[in-house]
């Protein structure tokens, strides 16, 4: 029998790089900064963009399995294993410097042709949680917690079935217990910081922690991190009065503090606290205080955490624009890198401001997107990796990463650094993610659909099982035999499927191997059934799961 996978001209085309890309060979088109395949993103879009007749509308979707499923352009991707699934589609508009246009320049020099330089390693999966940009705007699509692999594919879904009050953000892996979890902050979202509780799920995908913040507070959106102790670092905001005069405020104003707590995972018990009003003064922020009795002053904005050791941490602030190095033991700042009073003096263009995702590298070096929006205060926002010297008092630039379409993004972001040095950087309200090589160098650039962004992202390896069944569902093809649609949400190591039909379920017999093609596989059989059963199986011959026995209903 012969085995037959739908595709069109243009996925075959991706497909082919693709393969290519795997055979350790590089592509010949470049992108120029700003040019082909790139769109700012519209904030205030309403519902789904199809980008007619904008740069953009080069960009290739990303589909190799179905002309029918997952597909990436108007609509949401939809999957006739998966109906109930809508996922934002992810169109994966530069690859490794190749143009993913699907027009290529006939004169550039193909990848089949080059065969000289190794393709760099890749992030094997991207972590997401996409949402509206603007929540009152209708969107085409599910939001939640969503993996996907290089090529755009979804690997992975969780539609919040609620998305505003259990709205997902900053999906990652991480490590509990000695085994890697996912984890994400789940709650509501207003006013930039969020009221709800930080989740983790095994490789199962099945829930074995949630934290709770202690004393009355709500855990924040911004950060949630495990330490390698099974403490949950988390953000919270408090709010309390005090003299804002120094800043033409009240005498008696409300303020918003940024706070830390270090919390037991297994009891919930309080470990840590720290309150940036404790610590630093409101005339540290760069936001207007109100003579408005009902208007809160949100003048430190806490936006991330990171550990350097179990007594000291880097916390980043929005609003006074610095990062601040802490000890745990006394409360007390260590260092302050930016701001009104930085401890540091800058050489030239590391200033930041209004940075999210701050995070030391080594001893010495800080990490951190450079929002330098809102007001604002730079032409682009940056990825920046800086030096600093605390005999000399001196930082010094390290890495600027910036985005070919120059994007300005004025709230959210964040910069992470792979194992391989590689850095994944989310481009925050933009609906934008890309992976640089250590030297800079761009390797990959993704888009969501405008008014659709994601409040971090992060490449990471991951090993998901999931304990329900494969989904299958059956259509009737030309040649007068079936197609077979087959999908696993989360799924991570199937590397075939085979398909078994039937005159009954007793029946059954294999017709059919194929390899998995993205999320939702489509796989033409010559046989009626009317009974149909999928078998996934690992790249070692492994079979992992089976589907529920089908029967085709036309």
């Amino acid at each position: 029998m012969k085995l037959t996978l739908v595709r069109d001209d243009e996925t075959r085309l991706t497909r082919r790089r693709l393969l290519a890309v795997a055979a350790g060979t590089a592509g010949g088109l470049t992108i120029a900064a700003g040019s082909v395949g790139y769109r700012i993103g519209t904030h205030d879009s309403g519902g789904a963009s199809t980008d007619a007749g904008s740069a953009s509308a080069t960009t290739t979707p990303t589909s190799t399995a179905s002309t029918t499923t997952e597909t990436s352009g108007s609509g949401a991707g939809r999957f006739r294993s998966r109906p109930d699934l809508q996922p934002p589609p992810v169109q994966v508009t530069h690859l490794f410097g190749s143009d993913r246009s699907p027009e290529p320049d006939s004169n550039a020099t193909s990848p089949q042709q080059t065969g000289t330089t190794s393709a760099p390693q890749l992030a094997p999966y991207y972590f997401l949680t996409p949402k509206a940009y603007t929540p009152s705007a209708p969107i085409n699509y599910q939001v939640g917690p969503m993996i996907i692999e290089p090529t755009g594919h979804v690997v992975w879904f969780q539609p919040s079935a609620q998305p505003i009050q259990k709205r997902a953000m900053d999906l990652r892996v991480q490590t509990y217990r000695g085994q890697p979890v996912l984890t994400w902050y789940e709650g509501k979202s207003a006013n930039g910081y969020g009221k709800g509780t930080a989740k983790i799920v095994d490789s199962h995908y099945t829930t074995v922690a949630t934290i709770k913040a202690v004393g009355g507070l709500k855990v924040d959106l911004h950060e949630f991190r495990i330490t390698s102790r099974d403490t949950a670092l988390i953000t919270a905001y408090r709010t309390s009065t005090t003299d804002l005069t120094a800043i033409r405020g009240l005498r008696r104003g409300t303020i918003v503090s940024g706070v830390v707590q270090e919390i037991d995972i297994a009891t919930g018990r309080l470990i840590f606290s720290w309150d940036s009003l404790d610590h630093v003064s409101p005339e540290m922020t760069y936001k207007k205080a109100s003579a408005d009795p009902t208007t809160q002053l949100d003048y430190f904005h806490i936006n991330s955490i990171d550990e350097i050791d179990e007594h000291t941490l880097l916390i980043s602030s929005r609003n006074t624009c610095a990062v601040y190095k802490i000890d745990k033991r006394t409360g007390k700042i260590i260092w302050q890198l930016g701001g009104k009073k930085s401890d540091f003096e800058h050489q030239v263009g590391t200033r930041f401001y209004y940075q999210h995702s701050a995070s030391m590298v080594g001893v010495d070096e800080v990490l951190l997107f450079d929002n330098g929006g809102s007001p604002a205060m730079e032409p682009q926002s940056r990825a920046l990796r800086l030096k600093i010297n605390t005999d000399a008092h001196t930082v010094t630039m390290v890495r600027s990463l910036t985005h070919p379409a120059k994007l300005l993004s004025v709230t959210m972001g964040n910069v992470n650094q792979l194992t391989n040095g590689h850095y994944v950087v989310g481009w925050g309200s933009e609906p934008y993610f890309s992976e640089y090589a250590a030297d800079g160098s761009l390797l990959l650039d993704a888009k969501m659909p405008n008014n659709i962004q994601s409040y971090r992202a992060f490449g990471a390896d991951w090993i998901g099982n999931p304990t329900d069944k494969p989904a299958l569902a059956v259509g009737t093809n030309a040649a007068g035999g079936a197609t077979v649609y087959i999908s696993w949400n989360g799924a991570t190591r199937v590397a075939t499927w085979r398909v078994r039909a039937g005159g009954t379920k007793a029946g059954l017999k294999h017709h059919a191997t194929a390899a998995r093609q993205g999320f939702e596989t489509a796989v033409a059989v010559n046989s009626t059934g009317p009974y149909f059963q999928a078998l996934a199986v690992d790249k070692n011959g492994h079979e992992l799961g089976r589907s529920e026995i089908v029967k085709a209903t036309v």
